[in-house]
């Protein structure tokens, strides 16, 4: 029997930092109720993929990550 869990990305918040939009999606393993991990992607042209974020992004990191 294959036991593999299968990862399942969630989109869990909308930041608004410096005039942009970041939607931040989590990355859930099976049936976890917390991310593993947070995807960070810049809203209006789904651009600059930040993927295997440990924590949930502080507006800081996001300006520091888009630099």
């Amino acid at each position: 029997m294959d036991m593999q869990v299968k990862a399942e990305e969630r989109t869990i918040a909308i930041l608004g930092v410096d005039g942009e939009t970041f939607e931040v999606s989590g990355v859930y393993q099976g049936n976890a109720r917390k991310p593993s991990s947070y995807i960070l992607t810049r809203s209006s042209d789904r651009s600059v993929t930040v993927r295997d974020l440990n924590s949930f992004p502080s507006h800081q990191q996001v300006r520091d990550l888009m630099s």
